[in-house]
């Protein structure tokens, strides 16, 4: 589906006419106040954005990305500063204008009618006790004063919106609340209200990082589909280049704060002439770039397995509200049957609600269960006989109290099994070698990392007490391709020198590839392929 748009949307920008300048960034530059001075860092970016172009913004985590596209929309966090440069939009009446130069009154009367903006995570943008049709409504109300879309004589319903971007069921959508909603709907949703007001310019933050690869498919045609009807531009900000190259036009490359290749993205993905973007693109993880295994699960001899699941079903009760509220039992596992080797790396890919992370929660123990779990021949139900088990989340700077320095949160499992001080500093600073962190690491706190630091504290974390096991649930999805390749290049370091079994559970077929000796595939609750 999003292969055949790539090529509907290279035509239908071939024939239009010759493309004019929406916006250009010149000169860009920004800081971030601290006690100790100003931190830059975006250092003169300058780019254009044309009418109606479907533009990416790539680069590993760190390097401006976001804060450049927040910069165009004026939505800083009260800690950056823009220290120079200009941001241009075109008007249709007179000559562009310098967003830098306009007040909070004025900008207000941009945002979401002529730049809208779609942010990461859709759930803290979307307003917990607002009904979806009313959320959908605001944007229009405040901007022409009635609840529907579009200027002048081209406004439309909320539901003909829903309707004309192919959403399934728009009624019953637009009178749910978001958590009645699935992840995915929900960014699309955030990409109905970004479009209700027709923007000429729309910015997506990383709009498909954490999704399944059938969601991310529906966000991208979403995405096209707005620019064809409705002549919107976009300016894609990302850290996935396969999609990037696929969905985009032309594409930008950042470091360190400045825009240091630029291309029609086939062309600059395929081709690099930039040895940074060579970089980029030979970090994508691919089969046939994996190292060969020095030892094979079970030692090269057949072993029993360590895990074993054997008709593994969990279910879930809803209850409708009030007091007459129906009781509605929903199956989210059915008999799943699994067996993982002793050291083996095994896969577990699927779209997003097939029961992958209530799997994981089972094996963990944190869910009930029917069925039977076992590791090393052991029942999972009886906790004095489990073999340890541990979990890497998917959002490491959630996972990591931001009040507490590395170093204490590594200590903290040692601390609750009595270790003394001496022998918890020993085995922290063992412990940040082995994940790949420098000593001073211990000192500082979760918000001095970069993601992928997150990610190896949390590893490290998760290795304190040396399990035999450890769950890997989406724990890439959110950095970006360096910091990606680096983690799943230090999971098979760790099986290798640990022996360590990991259960790799992932959207990304590219790193279960490079990754995972066996893969099954799960859907609505249940194995549905293995190989």
């Amino acid at each position: 589906m999003a292969t055949a748009f790539a090529v509907s949307l290279g035509n239908s920008m071939a024939v239009r006419e010759t493309l004019r300048p929406l916006l250009e960034v010149r000169n860009l530059s920004l800081g971030i106040r601290r006690k100790a001075g100003r931190l830059p860092i975006i250092d003169g970016a300058t780019f254009t954005v044309n009418a109606g172009e479907i533009v990416a913004l790539v680069g590993e985590s760190g390097c401006g990305k976001t804060l450049t596209s927040l910069s165009v929309s004026r939505l800083l966090p009260p800690v950056a500063e823009i220290t120079g440069g200009e941001i241009l939009l075109s008007r249709d009446e007179g000559g562009p204008v310098n967003l830098l130069s306009l007040g909070e009154r004025e900008l207000c009367k941009i945002r979401g009618r002529e730049i809208a903006m779609i942010f990461q995570e859709p759930r803290q943008s979307l307003n917990p006790l607002m009904r979806i049709g009313a959320q959908i409504a605001e944007g229009p109300r405040l901007h022409f004063g009635k609840p529907c879309g579009g200027p002048g004589g081209g406004a439309e319903t909320e539901a003909g919106l829903l309707q004309r971007l192919n959403f399934p069921d728009p009624e019953r959508i637009l009178a749910a609340y978001p958590h009645q909603l699935s992840g995915g709907m929900c960014q699309r949703v955030m990409i109905a209200i970004a479009a209700i007001c027709r923007p000429r310019l729309l910015i997506a933050d990383e709009p498909t990082s954490s999704l399944d690869t059938e969601n991310r498919d529906n966000i991208i045609d979403l995405l096209g589909r707005i620019n064809r009807e409705f002549g919107t531009a976009v300016l894609f900000v990302s850290h996935d280049l396969s999609l990037a190259r696929r969905f985009c036009t032309r594409a930008l490359v950042m470091r360190h704060g400045k825009i240091i290749d630029e291309g029609p993205s086939e062309t600059l993905f395929s081709a690099p002439a930039h040895p940074y973007t060579r970089e980029l693109v030979g970090a994508i993880p691919r089969a046939e770039n994996r190292p060969a295994r020095r030892t094979p699960p079970g030692g090269g001899r057949a072993t029993a397995p360590f895990l074993v699941t054997r008709g593994l079903s969990n279910a879930y009760v809803s209850r409708s509200f009030g007091p007459f509220g129906k009781r509605e039992v929903k199956p989210v596992l059915r008999d799943v049957n699994l067996e993982i080797a002793p050291g083996e790396i095994f896969g577990l890919s699927g779209e997003s609600g097939g029961g992958k992370s209530t799997l994981a929660r089972c094996i963990l123990g944190l869910i009930g269960y029917d069925g039977e779990i076992l590791t090393e021949g052991r029942s999972r139900r009886d906790a004095a006989q489990q073999a340890p088990v541990q979990m890497v989340f998917q959002e490491p700077g959630a996972s990591l109290n931001p009040t507490k320095r590395i170093g204490w949160l590594l200590e903290e499992p040692l601390a609750m099994r009595g270790y003394g001080a001496g022998e918890r500093a020993r085995m922290v600073d063992e412990m940040l070698a082995l994940v790949g962190l420098e000593p001073f690491h211990r000192a500082r706190r979760a918000h001095e990392l970069s993601g992928g630091q997150k990610q190896r504290a949390c590893i490290g974390r998760a290795l304190m007490l040396k399990p035999k096991m450890l769950i890997a649930d989406e724990a890439i999805s959110s950095l970006d391709v360096f910091s990606g390749a680096q983690i799943l290049r230090l999971f098979r370091d760790l099986r290798e020198s640990l022996g360590l079994t990991i259960l790799f559970i992932s959207h990304d077929r590219d790193a279960t590839e490079f990754l995972c000796d066996r893969v099954a595939v799960m859907r609505d609750g249940a194995i549905v392929g293995r190989g």
